[in-house]
């Protein structure tokens, strides 16, 4: 029986300094009593957003009316930083139109609404993008057609190594205009929306 009492007071002993109280309940531990280094002095702050969550400024273009003409303008939108050199990051701010604070700026699109990114993809070994829009593109015509394009040109070529675009419609190559209403064959670069470049 000694021997038995023994073992019970020892396992009573143990479960105490775990922190454990003897009815099997957790007890909480105050700093003081807590082994020195087990407190870390500078903390993470919890509010740190891991590095997959940051965001990071790129640059899409509008248009700004100017009289009878319009010009293209930049304006910054947050984008993910892990996807901020990819072509739909960008493209889909363009797509989803100015803000109410740019719209009393006078800042418009002429990419009509509905447009969608079917596809885009650089091929290797060249500085072009292929770029695969729904047919609601082809909603704009004339001056507005060639703005459209121009405001993809000029917001896809913000990613390095990106010269030229190419477009398909629904899959079809198509020669996109140029700011003169000009069928262009081949890839577009801003230089064929020369008219249209920020002031």
């Amino acid at each position: 029986m000694i021997r038995g009492s023994r073992l019970v007071v020892l396992a009573v002993l143990l479960a105490a300094g775990c922190g454990v109280s003897a009815d099997g309940e957790p007890q909480a531990i105050e700093p003081a009593n807590l082994p020195p280094g087990l407190l870390d002095a500078n903390p993470t702050s919890s509010t740190t957003l891991p590095e997959s969550d940051s965001t990071t400024t790129v640059t899409v273009y509008f248009l700004e009316r100017q009289g009878d003409t319009s010009v293209l303008v930049p304006v910054s939108r947050e984008v993910k930083t892990s996807e901020a050199n990819l072509p739909g990051a960008r493209i889909a701010p363009l797509f989803a139109s100015t803000t109410p604070e740019e719209q009393q700026n006078q800042f418009t699109t002429s990419i009509p609404p509905g447009t969608k990114l079917l596809r885009a993809a650089a091929p290797t070994g060249t500085d072009d993008l292929i770029i695969d829009l729904s047919s609601e593109v082809f909603a704009a015509q004339g001056q507005e057609l060639a703005n459209a394009f121009g405001q993809i040109v000029w917001t896809v070529t913000e990613i390095p190594g990106i010269t030229g675009v190419r477009f398909l419609r629904d899959g079809v190559a198509i020669n996109a205009v140029d700011d003169q209403g000009v069928e262009q064959v081949g890839a577009v670069t801003r230089a064929d929306y020369r008219s249209l470049a920020p002031e």
